[in-house]
């Protein structure tokens, strides 16, 4: 079987005919997701974003909705705040403060349709920049075409945001010299500058991104995590100061406020316990294995990496299914070495499963089971091949 499909991809008909397939569902979905962010876009904390400018704590008024009647500026964006991001992440919005709602909410859609042209770019510039031309055109297609990326753009969410900004940071990260030259110490504090902006950034969707940065512990770039981590930190001292609240609060308040949902997502922990304290102290213990995982395993498992900590940070934390359009990357295990064919069926699987299935069958809790399932079985298998990575030294077939 395996043999046969590949033959029948390697038919220029078959593959021009998948492609215009999938381009015609992605433009479908497209169109789909510009429509419903034009009228909702309910996720984008525009709101949260004006009142922190104008000294309103937008986390009380979250958890206490009234506590500023007089904030009439609200009224055509939001039924109620909901204000989950750190007040040092809320700040990465103020720009779009300065357009009236709707005005903002169609530049938010126009950002984040330039975060998707990035994303494509710097996926093929980076994790996925050895797969077969066809193949990573095919990929993408189908991810803006699953109804992830469609409900990602619909709801006005932010992983677009913060994965393109990851990226990037790989990207910059990817420019260092091997070796420090006259030339190339000119070049490495740049670098660095723009790898930890690129850092701070990110981290807006940090339920995504705290995960994906364990790629730099990989990569030994400890620098740059802590001081784009400091950075938030500091801002968030600002906070407290600028809302006239503790920094402890700063900290507390959100998480308070996004602790409401942790029940409430696609197929995490949270969702398979019903919003159990277990389900952190379970993330607690697989962010540590992948902590560890990150520091042994050897040069050359980027792929794998990455590919493993993309699976994991869906289902640790509270996410729910828009935002799994990212397990396309998860492509890039599969560019490192050959991989059994089980495997490869089994992400073929799941990535139907996910984009197209639990649309099918409206996220009902037997689909969400059913896929979950299928899920987990492929993450702890991808995991288990990554922990053995030496064991297969055949080179993947592009």
């Amino acid at each position: 079987m395996d043999e046969f499909i590949k033959w029948l991809w390697d038919r220029k008909a078959v593959r021009y005919a998948v492609i215009v397939i999938l381009a015609g569902m992605a433009l479908i979905s497209l169109i789909q997701g510009i429509k419903n962010a034009a009228e909702f876009s309910q996720d984008f904390q525009w709101d949260a974003a004006k009142a922190f400018t104008l000294k309103m704590n937008p986390y009380d008024e979250s958890m206490h909705p009234g506590t500023y009647p007089d904030a009439s500026v609200f009224r055509d964006h939001y039924l109620q705040m909901e204000a989950n991001q750190f007040p040092s992440l809320l700040m990465l919005l103020i720009p779009y403060t300065f357009f009236p709602p709707l005005a903002a909410r169609y530049a938010w859609i126009v950002s984040n349709l330039v975060f998707t042209a990035g994303i494509v770019i710097l996926l093929r510039k980076t994790f996925l920049k050895d797969a077969d031309r066809d193949v990573f055109i095919a990929f993408m297609l189908l991810m803006i075409a699953g109804t992830p990326y469609r409900n990602q753009l619909g709801v006005g969410q932010h992983t677009l945001f913060a994965f393109f900004f990851f990226l990037l940071a790989v990207w910059f990260e990817g420019m260092y010299p091997d070796s420090i030259g006259d030339t190339d110490k000119k070049k490495v504090p740049a670098l660095f500058a723009a790898v930890v902006i690129c850092l701070f950034i990110c981290y807006f969707k940090y339920t995504l991104t705290v995960p994906l940065c364990l790629y730099f512990v990989y990569k030994k770039r400890y620098p740059e995590i802590v001081v784009s981590a400091l950075m938030h930190l500091i801002l968030t001292a600002v906070s407290a100061f600028w809302l006239h609240d503790s920094f402890i609060n700063m900290i507390i308040k959100p998480l308070k406020v996004s602790s409401a949902l942790s029940g409430e997502g696609g197929l995490d922990f949270g969702v398979l316990l019903k919003g159990s304290p277990i389900a952190y102290v379970l993330a607690l213990i697989v962010m540590a294995f992948l902590f560890v995982l990150s520091l042994k395993l050897e040069k050359g498992a980027e792929g794998a990496l990455i590919s493993v900590l993309i699976l994991w940070s869906m289902i640790i934390t509270y996410h729910r299914t828009y935002d799994f359009f990212v397990i396309v990357a998860v492509l890039a295990f599969f560019l490192e070495r050959e991989r059994p064919v089980w495997l490869r069926a089994g992400y073929l699987a799941v990535i139907l499963a996910v984009f197209f299935v639990l649309r099918v069958f409206s996220e009902s809790p037997a689909s969400k089971a059913a896929v979950g399932a299928l899920y987990y079985i492929f993450t702890m298998a991808v995991t288990v091949f990554a922990i053995k990575k030496g064991a297969d030294r055949t080179p993947a077939a592009k």
